[in-house]
């Protein structure tokens, strides 16, 4: 085993002081001296400050424990020892002209490096808009433990804990910390930012820069003001929730107290995702609602505003179950409104075929009152497996959203529907159109009519086709949903892949992998803060944490946040760009590189390459009524950018469907059967599946799928007596 040297071992721990130089104001320089020294293990603190002139940082153990008690008896023993040690580390930045020079005075520690951030008080201070949560949520009979959850949720680098939550709540009863002088503070300083066209801010960087407000500046903290709780906009929005109640009922969809309506208050001088929110409560005869009867929620689901109690017989009111649902809806898809309607056609359309993820329906007028969609396009609803409490959806119906974008809907079989809008007019419109649609594919069912098809043909059941044996007992029974009759396609299915099959494995490995190579840090960089990467990088995260413990090669730690982004993008980018040199088929990877391509096809830099035979075979299968579906290891996304950016056009006109790697690996049988169902074909055999890879094949083989290998220029080679038929061209299907 290696010895190092002691002085050598020491080096290492040592703690470094902050770079100098000069910075444009105080509060740069002290960002940078405070994110340095998270860097090297400690803290610091402001230990004397003339704000015009001078500032004297010190490390945040520095100083020595005073008693604050008398000697005597009585007096208080500390449990633990003082953390402080007079650590004689100080930097001082002092005001010379307009520029600020940081010098170091002592750039000596006495002690360790601390292991984690949370060992430094001021790391784990709430800020002042979290203390007005603190103090709005105590209000409202919220735990600790819960507060702290929600506070997590807004903030998921904060390290405080109960304790301290506990703290700030004795603080505000005794009167120290009062939340209403801090109200005041933060809405001066609204009031102060309203006053000017515009206003220096601090971008990411830390560095001075002048930003133009369109508008008057409103803080978080207002918009869960009393005041704005009880506003003329809250209170107009209560009375419309309350008629859409009333609407709906008769319908059908907020039948027995089930169902609830919730709309995002518009107020043009609030942000909108500042905004409170109004939701219908639960347990409650909707056809009675009134104005007075609705929750008021911030736009973080803190409860603001609860109805009224009622006399006997009326239970107390209660919150709906539905409401992380709602919050997620609108932090997802920035909904001004969401509808969850307990109709009884959205439940029975999920029975029809109950192994489908899908409900797909094309060629009815009523789509085009469905955001993004015509008459002739094809209408797709995911469908996510119902559970015993509601509030146990969240995590799937978090998924929907993500894996199909463009929905505005998300079923839940046999209970209802999720339907939301950017207003409350487009979410009514859309919900009654939905619903029109649902009813039509049962009723098209009942007649044995294939409601997904451009000419919406016959069905066929699995003893034959309805309605053309001349046999109509063999049709389906009214108001049947029985597993007799199972939906098949009326056509076969085809399911392509794209490397090999409809595009030259040169396209991705010369052009897209290495833009995708050359553009990560870039792309990290210019979206960071964005909602999608973020989410990009939690899923990077993960896998390389489980690439570190697996010990595989490339892979390299992520620092915390804290350290700046600029240190964390660098170590993203050095993971990313070694899985893009071993091609990594790993669900993450693939999920970035897929932002980085639409980039790249938004910007016009990248095109499509697909064979010349591809567009005629595409238009010759949908001419036939064959449905056909891309299985790719690339994004769902990135799929559709692709065929839509085409050197022919965009072709995805001609295709039914997308599935990537999140329904599982394409050399994993199990795959082919989630597509299987997912599009309600009951016969494996129905659906031919056509791929440049042996090894794909034979997983396609082994869930009963037909199979063709391509063979193509590039095409790698395929085994001797391999046992598939081959073509060179797709036109010979």
């Amino acid at each position: 085993m290696e010895v190092k040297d002691q002085n050598e071992h020491n080096l290492e721990k040592k703690m470094l002081p902050p770079t100098t130089g000069t910075f444009q104001s105080r509060e740069e320089l002290l960002k940078h001296v405070r994110d340095f020294a998270l860097t090297q293990g400690y803290m610091v603190s402001i230990r004397d400050s003339a704000k015009d002139r001078y500032v004297t940082v010190a490390c945040d153990r520095g100083g020595v424990y005073r008693k604050r008690l008398k000697n005597g008896e009585n007096m208080r023993q500390r449990k633990n020892a003082s953390r402080l040690t007079n650590c004689p580390f100080e930097v001082v930045g002092k005001k010379d002209d307009d520029v600020w020079t940081l010098t170091v005075k002592n750039g000596e520690h006495n002690h360790e490096p601390s292991k984690d951030t949370s060992d430094h008080p001021s790391c784990r201070r709430f800020t002042e808009e979290e203390v007005l949560i603190i103090r709005d949520m105590s209000a409202a009979g919220k735990r600790p433990r819960q507060i702290l959850k929600a506070l997590r949720q807004r903030n998921p680098n904060l390290v405080s804990d109960s304790r301290n939550v506990y703290n700030v709540k004795a603080k505000i009863r005794r009167g120290s910390l009062s939340g209403e002088d801090i109200q005041v503070s933060l809405e001066g300083k609204k009031a102060e930012a309203s006053c000017s066209s515009s206003m220096e801010t601090m971008n990411t960087n830390g560095v001075a820069a002048t930003v133009t407000q369109t508008q008057p500046m409103v803080h978080n903290s207002f918009a869960m003001s009393q005041a704005y709780v009880e506003s003329k906009e809250v209170t107009e929005t209560k009375a419309l929730v309350a008629e859409l109640c009333q609407h709906f009922y008769p319908l059908g969809w907020l039948s027995g107290t089930g169902g609830s309506i919730t709309i995002r208050v518009h107020d043009g001088s609030i942000p909108r995702q500042h905004q409170l929110i109004v939701m219908s409560p639960s347990g409650v005869q909707k056809e009675r609602m009134v104005a007075d009867g609705m929750y008021v929620l911030s736009s973080d689901g803190f409860i603001m505003s609860t109805p009224s109690l009622k006399l006997y017989p009326y239970q107390p009111p209660k919150c709906t179950d539905c409401a992380p649902l709602f919050m997620k809806v609108y932090e997802i898809c920035n909904a001004g409104a969401v509808i969850h309607s307990h109709g009884l056609e959205a439940c029975l359309v999920t029975m029809i075929n109950p192994f489908s993820k899908e409900f797909r329906i094309t060629h009815m007028e009523m789509i085009k009152g469905i955001q993004g969609h015509g008459y002739h396009d094809e209408l797709v609803v995911p469908i996510i497996e119902n559970t015993a409490h509601e509030g146990e959806l969240t995590e799937s119906l978090t998924e929907a959203m993500r894996a199909y974008p463009k929905t505005t809907a998300i079923l839940v079989r046999n209970h209802g529907v999720y339907i939301w809008g950017d207003s409350w007019i487009s979410t009514k419109t859309q919900a009654e159109c939905y619903h029109y649609l649902f009813d039509a594919a049962i009723k098209l069912y009942q007649l044995g009519l294939d409601w997904s098809s451009p000419n919406h043909g016959p069905l066929r059941s699995i003893n034959g086709l309805w309605g053309c044996s001349g046999n109509s007992s063999r049709g389906p029974k009214v108001g049947t949903f029985g597993l007799d009759y199972m939906i098949e396609p009326s056509q076969r299915c085809l399911l392509l892949t794209i490397e090999g099959t409809v595009t030259p494995m040169s396209f991705v490995t010369d052009i897209l992998f290495p833009y995708a190579h050359d553009n990560v840090q870039k792309h990290l960089a210019m979206t960071y803060d964005s909602e999608e990467t973020q989410h990009d990088i939690d899923l990077l995260r993960s896998q390389i944490q489980e690439d570190l413990e697996q010990g595989v090669a490339g892979a390299v730690p992520i620092p915390p946040d804290y350290v700046g982004k600029e240190l964390v993008i660098a170590s993203l980018a050095a993971n990313v760009e070694a899985m893009i040199s071993t091609d990594r088929k790993v669900t993450s990877l693939k999920q970035l590189e897929g932002h980085i391509w639409r980039a790249g096809f938004q910007s016009n830099e990248l095109v499509g390459v697909v064979f010349e035979d591809v567009p005629e075979a595409l238009e010759k299968w949908h001419a036939s009524g064959t449905k056909v579906y891309i299985f790719a290891n690339g994004s769902r996304e990135v799929q559709q950018l692709l065929f839509a950016n085409s050197n022919y056009g965009d072709l995805r006109k001609y295709l039914c469907g997308f599935f990537d790697t999140t329904v599982g690996n394409k050399q994993v049988a199990r795959s082919y059967f989630e597509i299987l169902q997912t599009v309600g074909v009951d016969r494996p055999a129905d659906m031919l599946f056509v791929t440049d890879s042996f090894q794909e094949a034979v997983a396609a083989r082994a869930a009963g799928l037909e199979v063709i290998i391509s063979i193509r220029p590039g095409n790698g080679p395929l085994p001797q007596n391999h046992g598939f038929r081959t073509i060179a061209s797709l036109l010979e299907i």
